[in-house]
C-alpha cells in the first residue's frame, strides 16, 4: 500500500539524469515513458561463496558495470574482495572485460570488511569503485578504511591510480567503544566532468567516540586535491552526534549536497533524523542552506532515514525508510527538500511519501530518475517477518504512486532466497532501460548469496 500522497504537479527536463537540474515549471518538452515488463536474473560469480551487487553505472556506449563483493566461501570470516562486472547494452556479460567479464581485486587481506558500494565511470572511460576495506595492521579486525580502486576499460587494474590502482583513505584512528568499534565508514562517491572524485564518509571525532561527516576530494589520478577543505578534506560535526554518511551530489552551481542520518538524542523523544547539508565547491559549509547549512528534522517521530538522493530541478528528493513509533512497520520513505534547505510540503503529504509493500518492514536504499522525471526507488520489502524480496517503487514527480507500474506503485522481486534485496539503480544514457542490481540472499537457510539484476525497458 502507498500512503500519504498529495496532488501537486511537477515536471523535469532530461538533464536531471546527469545531475544537471531541469525546468521545474513546464512539461512542454516531456515525453511520457512507457514501462515495459521487468526481467530479472541472478549471476553466480563464485560457485562456492557469496557474491553481491551494490552499485551500478553506465558508460557512454550504454554498457553497464555492477560493483560489489565476492568471496570464495560462505564462512563469516571469508576474505571478501571488490568486484566489477561488465554487461553489454543487451544485458549479456562482456567476457572480454577482466577475466570472463569480471574484474576482481583484493585491496586488503582480511575478512568480510572489504565491500565496494559505489561506482562511477570517469570521462576517460576508466571505472572507479569505492567502499570500505580492513585497516592494514589493525589490532581490532573491525577497524576500517575507505578504499577507491580504478580499472582500465579492459578491466585491468590501473596502476597509475593511487598506489598500484588503489587509494586508501585512513581518515581517523579506530577505537573500541564498549562492545562496539568506531571506525571510518563510507557513504557515497561521485565524479565531476573533469574526472575529479568526491567521497562522502564519516570519521571518528578526535578525542571522542562519536563520528563526523567527512567530504574528501581527489584529482582524477587519485591524488588528494589540496585546494579542497583542509588538505583535501572537509568535516562536519553536528552537536557531537554520530554521523551515518550516504549520497553526495554535485549541483550545477558547483556546490555540493551530502546526505545521511543520525540519532538525535536532544529531542524530547530521541529519534533517527535525516541529514542533508550543503557546501560550496571547496567544501566550506553554506550557512544559507537550512539551519546553518544543515536540513535535519524528525519528519516521522521515531525514524526518518535518508539513504540516497537525486536532484529534481532546484530541489532534492530522497529515499530511505521510517516510522512514527515501534508499533508501526518501517516503510519506504521519500522526502523533498527545497533549494533553501526546507522541507517541500507540496510533495506527497506534508513533504514526504510512504510506500508499504505488504504490511511488514520495508527498507529503501537507492533511487534514480526516469527520463520523464518519475522516480524509481529500490530496496527490500517483506512479505512476512522473516522473508525479504527485492522491492522497486515508481513515484510520479509529485510523490504519488505510478499506477501504470502496479496498482500500488510498488513491485516485489523474488530471486529465490529468503533475504533478497535491491541496492543500486541507474538509467541508460539513451533512456531506453533502467537497471537495478542487488542480491539473492540465502539468509538463515544456508547456501550462498548470488548477485541479482532487474531490467525495466523504457519506451
Amino acid at each position: 500500500m502507498v500512503k500519504n500522497f498529495g496532488a501537486f504537479s511537477w515536471a523535469l527536463a532530461l538533464g536531471v539524469l546527469a545531475g544537471c537540474g531541469g525546468d521545474s515549471d513546464s512539461n512542454d518538452n516531456e515525453t511520457t515513458v512507457t514501462l515495459g515488463e521487468p526481467s530479472q536474473k541472478t549471476v553466480a560469480v563464485s560457485a562456492t561463496g557469496h557474491d553481491r551487487f551494490f552499485g551500478v553505472a553506465f558508460d557512454s556506449q550504454g554498457n553497464y558495470y555492477a560493483t560489489g563483493s565476492v568471496a570464495d566461501t560462505t564462512d563469516a570470516t571469508a576474505d571478501s574482495k571488490m568486484l566489477v562486472a561488465k554487461f553489454k547494452a543487451d544485458g549479456a556479460l562482456d567476457t572480454t572485460f577482466g577475466t570472463n567479464g569480471y574484474a576482481i581485486h583484493n585491496a586488503a587481506t582480511g575478512t568480510s570488511g572489504e565491500v565496494a558500494r559505489s561506482i562511477v565511470v570517469q570521462s576517460s572511460g576508466k571505472i572507479v569503485i569505492a567502499g570500505t576495506m580492513e585497516h592494514a595492521g589493525a589490532q581490532d579486525a573491525r577497524d576500517r578504511d575507505i578504499a577507491l580502486v580504478r580499472f582500465n576499460t579492459d578491466g585491468s587494474l590501473d596502476s597509475t591510480f593511487g598506489t598500484n590502482g588503489v587509494v586508501t583513505l585512513d581518515l581517523s584512528e579506530g577505537e573500541v567503544n564498549g562492545t562496539a568499534f568506531v571506525a571510518d565508514s563510507f557513504g557515497g562517491l561521485t565524479a565531476d566532468s573533469t574526472g575529479r572524485l568526491l567521497v562522502h564518509a564519516a570519521q571518528k571525532r578526535t578525542g571522542a567516540t562519536d563520528t563526523d561527516f567527512a567530504l574528501v576530494r581527489l584529482n582524477a589520478d587519485g591524488v588528494l586535491d589540496q585546494t579542497f577543505g583542509t588538505n583535501g578534506k572537509s568535516t562536519l560535526d553536528i552537536r557531537n552526534l554520530s554521523a551515518t554518511p550516504k549520497t553526495v551530489l554535485l549541483l550545477p552551481s558547483g556546490q555540493i549536497l551530502a546526505t545521511g542520518y543520525m540519532r538525535d538524542t536532544a529531542l524530547a523523544t530521541p529519534a533517527v533524523v535525516p541529514v542533508v547539508y550543503r557546501t560550496d565547491a571547496n567544501g566550506q559549509l553554506d550557512t544559507t542552506f537550512g539551519s546553518n547549512g544543515v536540513y535535519s528534522e524528525a519528519v516521522l517521530t521515531a525514524v526518518t532515514e535518508v539513504y540516497s538522493a537525486v536532484l529534481q530541478g532546484d530541489s532534492i528528493v530522497t529515499v530511505g525508510y521510517g516510522r512514527n513509533n515501534d508499533q508501526e512497520n518501517l516503510d519506504f520513505l521519500s522526502l523533498r527538500v527545497k533549494a533553501d534547505g526546507t522541507r517541500d510540503t507540496t510533495y506527497g503529504t506534508n513533504g514526504y511519501a510512504r510506500i508499504d509493500a505488504d504490511g511488514f518492514n520495508d527498507n529503501g536504499r537507492n533511487l534514480t530518475t526516469l527520463p520523464d522525471g518519475r522516480l524509481l526507488l529500490v530496496g527490500g520489502g517483506r512479505t512476512a517477518e522473516t522473508t525479504i524480496d527485492g522491492m522497486a517503487a515508481i513515484l510520479n514527480t509529485d510523490g504519488q504512486p505510478d499506477t501504470s507500474f502496479t496498482e500500488s506503485g510498488a513491485k516485489l522481486f523474488d530471486f529465490g532466497g529468503s533475504a533478497d534485496f535491491l541496492w543500486g539503480a541507474a538509467v541508460s544514457p539513451a533512456g531506453d532501460k533502467a537497471v537495478i542490481v542487488g542480491l539473492k540472499g540465502a539468509g538463515s537457510e544456508g547456501g550462498n548469496d548470488d548477485a541479482a539484476i532487474v531490467t525495466i525497458p523504457l519506451q
